[in-house]
């Protein structure tokens, strides 16, 4: 950090910054050189010069001493490097030419070389530079440097200024007493430096700046407490070591804070009100409860399973508190994980979750089988083109089983270290770059100097900023114990968060959720048979009494620490041996609720077959015992019947000679009906005959009347005084339809209503009485030198066709009347007719039911 923030604040220097680790190869640095650096011929030869004119580059290599030798004994970046100094420059590969450096200085930093996993440098290049010992601070610089960073804290709270110094010791002590505790000897990654005592004051500047109010010494107590329980205590390996941690630090703010010690009393380790800060209850990084989270939570994930990822995650406490940790990371700046536990501990699931939570983007690797570095490559520049020019936040979730090649962990320790990748973007690669950084600086109205150094500067900061990386890792497998020597970044740039396996109690809750589906005996009490078998007294001793359920989820917890034992001591012995982690576990459930299921089917199978036969057996036995019951009562009924058909066969005899004579009588009345019905027809037809030579030239008639068309009438109505034969039309067809007045003005409104024509067309003949027809035809008709059709039809159009009309009705009703006696002769006929036909029908049905009865009687 020295050395960065004074180069970068002196104009004439540039600054690349390379991490190296134990696979860099002499590649790192040409691709430096491809980015920062230009090749210019010159007279003297070909020369590397940086891009910006009379400026310097300073190339810092980061843990220099960690690369490996080859088994020649030689470290070929160090060689390499001792050639730059030495010579001044180095050959171009390819092209056989001399490439000169200008303005190109190199600095490295390394850890003491007594330190695992470093390699001493060779004195050939140590000779052409000084060595400076740069030491963490000691114990009362760390008091000064923290205790400035707390006073400018605690400014956001006024109230809590003289609380400056008790704050810097206790933090100062907590960090302090945890880096003498805990060593690398003990486990990799418990690795100390002052960055923690950084991570902390930003955390808590991080939760107190956007408050809107101030804080009380005891919120402040709870919140210092809790950070350093996520800085310290979450990367503890051992319960042991993880209540240790707790109580020190738990003691040490007693001490400091005696006044505030209340606040901390009802605060254990494993208790039920643990200290939980989190901002997803309120908009602010504030106290809350394990009740409350884990409902949020648990609605969340059901959204979490519709839209992202369908997979059953049980929200136990430790789920609740790595979820926690996972977000306080990701919310922070430069805020990267490391995920140490066993397979199906929930790492990168959770990781998800809570990326999806933050409104994160999740970028995961896609290994096929031809998948290598330049796929690699190919990945990371898409995601920090995403991160760096398109503003997008990412979660970049990389398992240790992408690690393919050890140059994978050399990209990720220098893009943790600096944000960038050393020669990612080349060529056309960094013309596009530069393209898509200048979009966005114009689309952010960000001010920056349109240069390439600038503008890469920014590029850099922005994935800085958007860019959070999750490293998960299995501690059982080989290369964890290695990491920490060949990619340090992993655990200084990281914030730790271990895992490990589940305890018991999640075992339990596990089990007992993914065996809810099961219908189980869990209302009654079960106790242990007395028979059991030794195995299963000892696998749940703990278990004597209780509800099946419990003791089913208490045998597959002690099942599952069996299994784990029991390979332990494999491994003790050097035998062959299987690594049970917590996917083991879950899948033993899913097979046991497998089997169970299946067998629970074929149980109900089989108890449903030998139902359905019980019930049919019983239904017999049933059906048995009914017949003889009915057999009984029907011997009864038969003798009953034998009297009752020998008195049915007197009456059907006696009832036969009736219908008999019910027969004869019917038939004489069928023939007299038959009679009867013939001289109707023939009454009939000479009635139709009559009225079928008037009836076509009425409806003749009619239909010339319905075809005079409304102007006609009202040429008719225009009238004031017509001729006689309109005048005499008229007033017939008004005498005719019953009309009271024939005044001509009464007419002209007669003629005027919208039914008019629909009232001559669908006149009823018979409604006609004989005062109208002699009316009719004595002043009209038989005035034929003045009304007649020809006169008629030339004084109006409209008046011919009702003239038709009026002759027609009037030969129509004079036939009506004239065969009017034959009509009623008709009617009596068919009055008499319908007597003889009822009387015929009732003595058919009577010999019906006559015949009825005999044929019952005979069956």
């Amino acid at each position: 950090m020295t050395l960065t923030s004074t180069i970068n604040s002196l104009p004439e220097f540039e600054f690349a910054s390379l991490n190296f680790s134990s696979g860099t190869s002499p590649d790192l640095i040409l691709k430096t050189f491809s980015q920062y650096c230009e090749y210019k011929r010159t007279p003297n030869g070909m020369m590397l010069a940086p891009n910006a004119p009379e400026k310097w580059l300073v190339v810092f290599c980061d843990e220099i001493n960690l690369p490996e030798a080859d088994r020649y004994g030689t470290q070929r970046v160090i060689t390499f490097l001792r050639q730059l100094i030495e010579q001044g420059g180095f050959w171009l590969g390819g092209k056989n030419t001399w490439v000169r450096l200008e303005r190109i200085q190199f600095v490295g930093a390394c850890n003491p070389p007594t330190d695992p996993g470093r390699v001493p440098i060779s004195l050939r290049l140590l000779r052409h530079a000084p060595v400076l010992l740069v030491d963490f601070p000691s114990y009362p610089s760390l008091k000064q440097i923290y205790g400035t960073f707390n006073r400018a804290l605690l400014k956001l709270t006024p109230s809590l200024r003289s609380y400056v110094q008790p704050l810097t010791d206790a933090m100062v002590d907590v960090y302090d007493s945890n880096q003498k505790k805990f060593t690398a000897e003990m486990q990799p990654h418990y690795i100390y430096s002052p960055r923690e005592l950084s991570r902390w004051m930003r955390a808590l500047y991080e939760a107190i700046e956007p408050l809107e109010y101030e804080i009380d010494i005891e919120t402040l107590v709870k919140l210092v407490f809790h950070e350093a329980l996520r800085l310290f205590m979450d990367r503890l390996v051992t319960s042991d070591e993880q209540k240790w941690c707790f109580h020190m630090v738990k003691e040490t703010l007693r001490n400091h804070f005696p006044q505030s010690a209340t606040a901390l009393e009802v605060v254990e380790y494993g208790g039920q009100h643990p200290i939980l800060f989190s901002t997803w209850l309120s908009k602010n990084y504030t106290e809350a409860t394990t009740i409350d989270l884990r409902k949020h939570i648990e609605a969340r994930l059901r959204v979490f399973y519709e839209e992202e990822l369908n997979v059953q995650l049980v929200v136990f406490d430790s789920v609740i508190d790595h979820v926690l940790r996972i977000d306080r990371v990701l919310r922070q700046p430069l805020g990267h994980l490391l995920l140490v536990g066993e397979s199906g501990a929930g790492k990168t699931v959770l990781s998800r979750f809570v990326s999806w939570m933050n409104g994160m983007s999740v970028f995961q690797i896609k290994l096929t089988s031809n998948y290598t570095l330049d796929n690699f490559d190919d990945d990371l520049r898409v995601v920090l083109k995403r991160c760096g020019c398109e503003a997008e936040k990412i979660c970049f979730i990389f398992d240790e089983s992408n690690v393919l090649d050890s140059a994978f962990l050399e990209r990720m320790n220098a893009l943790l270290a600096s944000g960038e990748v050393p020669g990612l973007f080349e060529d056309d690669e960094y013309t596009s770059l530069m393209h898509a950084c200048r979009e966005a600086v114009q689309r952010d109205g960000v001010i920056v100097e349109n240069t390439e150094d600038e503008l890469f500067r920014y590029f850099t900061k922005q994935v800085q900023r958007n860019l959070h990386v999750v490293f998960t890792m299995n501690p059982a497998s080989g290369d964890f114990q290695n990491r920490t020597n060949t990619s340090p970044a992993l655990f200084n740039r990281c914030v730790v968060d271990w895992f490990g396996t589940w305890n018991d109690h999640a075992l339990a809750q596990v089990a007992y959720e993914f065996t809810n589906t099961l219908d189980l005996a869990g209302s009654s009490d079960f106790i242990i048979p007395s028979d059991a078998s030794d195995v299963l007294a000892k696998l749940i001793p703990h278990i004597a009494t209780g509800t099946f359920r419990d003791v089913l989820v208490g045998s597959i917890v002690q099942f599952h620490h069996a299994v784990l034992l029991h390979m332990r001591r494999l491994q003790k012995r050097h035998m062959k041996y299987n690594h049970i982690s917590p996917r083991d576990y879950l899948e033993f459930i899913r097979h046991f609720v497998s089997l169970y299921s299946e067998k629970r089917a074929q149980l109900e199978d089989q108890q449903l077959h030998l139902n359905v036969g019980v019930q049919k057996l019983q239904a017999t036995h049933e059906q048995v015992a009914e017949l003889q019951g009915q057999l009984s009562l029907k011997e009864k009924e038969l003798k009953k019947k034998d009297v009752e058909a020998n008195e049915k066969l007197q009456q059907m005899v006696q009832e036969q000679n009736e219908a008999q004579e019910k027969k004869k009588d019917t038939e004489a009345l069928a023939a007299d009906l038959a009679s009867k019905d013939e001289e109707i027809r023939s009454r009939k037809e000479v009635v139709e005959a009559d009225l079928a030579q008037a009836e076509p030239a009425l409806l003749d008639a009619q239909a010339s009347v319905n075809s005079i068309r409304k102007a006609q009438l009202d040429e008719i109505r225009a009238l004031a005084r017509p001729p006689a034969a309109v005048r005499m039309t008229m007033e017939a067809v008004a005498v005719m339809l019953g009309e009271s007045s024939l005044e001509w003005a009464d007419l002209r409104r007669f003629i005027r209503k919208d039914d008019f024509i629909s009232q001559v067309v669908n006149f009823d003949s018979e409604k006609l009485t004989a005062r109208q027809r002699h009316t009719i035809q004595t002043n009209y008709v038989d005035k034929v030198d003045e009304f007649d059709y020809e006169k008629v039809n030339r004084a109006s159009k409209a008046c011919g066709p009702l003239y038709k009309w009026i002759i027609s009705q009037l030969n129509y009703t004079n036939i009506l009347h004239k065969i009017q006696p034959l009509r009623d002769e008709v009617q009596t006929l068919i009055d008499k007719s319908s007597d003889l036909r009822e009387r015929y029908e009732q003595a058919k049905k009577t010999i019906d039911a006559l015949e009825i009865r005999i044929e019952n009687f005979k069956h």
